[in-house]
């Protein structure tokens, strides 16, 4: 298994049971223990986890924002089955609006292959390199302050620019969501510009792999029902499906 599989599978893991032992990860992913302590040496050097005594726990159970660099590498083969889900929700034309993610940057490349001509804001510096590469496409880019470890836009102005617009559909990511808290989010710096995006789009689709259900981040987004639907991916246990779906919260995976 590559080492950012190992990751993955780590955070996963710790997300789902809080805390795990150098001897099961090793047996479960069939490596050496000397090579989990690398691997959780790493992780904890990133803020994720914190060692302890013959394992590792996450480091609070109220998510912590993550570098996108880093984020950009975990999950990466459900945030490309939720980007080909989410683009059976678009149309030839329409106005779309993705905030900054790793989920949207896949929707991004899935959207410049498959469509011939669409409007799109968005706030990522990377997502609008991405949409670039379609000539046909317009591209809406706000001004504001750069956050640098999130390559985005933010401030007043983004904000500001993004009300003037009728969205057509919002892919609007999220760090958490639970029946008892709703979407909720780690991104203050985004926050704003996310909601923005939300009050002035007809339809909003959340899009979030299986590991952010239950889960809760420090920022109130909306409860579930305020959004169309969650689109996820295939792992998503059986389980979780029909715990939500008792609430009427329409999920696609």
């Amino acid at each position: 298994m590559l080492k950012n599989d190992r990751y993955n599978y780590i955070m996963t893991y710790l997300t789902k049971y809080k805390s795990v032992k150098v001897v099961s990860l090793s047996g479960l992913l069939n490596v050496t223990q000397e090579t989990i302590r690398r691997d959780l040496e790493y992780l904890e050097q990133l803020g994720e986890i914190e060692r302890v005594h013959g394992g590792a726990v996450l480091k609070n159970n109220n998510i912590q924002e993550t570098n996108f660099t880093v984020r950009e590498s975990i999950n990466i083969a459900e945030k490309k089955m939720i980007a080909k889900h989410a683009t059976q929700f678009v149309k030839e034309g329409s106005f779309v609006s993705l905030d900054v993610s790793t989920t949207n940057t896949e929707i991004a490349k899935e959207l410049v292959h498959s469509f011939n001509s669409l409007s799109v804001i968005t706030n990522s510096i990377i997502i609008a390199t991405i949409l670039s590469e379609n000539p046909n496409f317009s591209i809406y880019f706000p001004s504001g302050k750069i956050r640098n470890s999130e390559l985005c836009i933010v401030g007043d102005s983004c904000v500001t620019y993004i009300k003037k617009f009728n969205i057509d559909i919002f892919f609007m990511s999220v760090s958490g969501l639970s029946l008892e808290k709703g979407l909720t989010d780690y991104g203050y710096g985004e926050y704003e510009v996310k909601m923005a995006m939300l009050r002035n789009a007809n339809k909003v689709f959340v899009v979030a792999d299986h590991t952010k259900f239950d889960s809760i981040a420090m920022l109130n987004i909306g409860n579930l029902q305020s959004v169309d639907g969650i689109i996820t991916d295939s792992n998503i246990s059986q389980q979780l499906l029909d715990k939500y779906e008792k609430h009427d919260i329409n999920i696609f995976s």
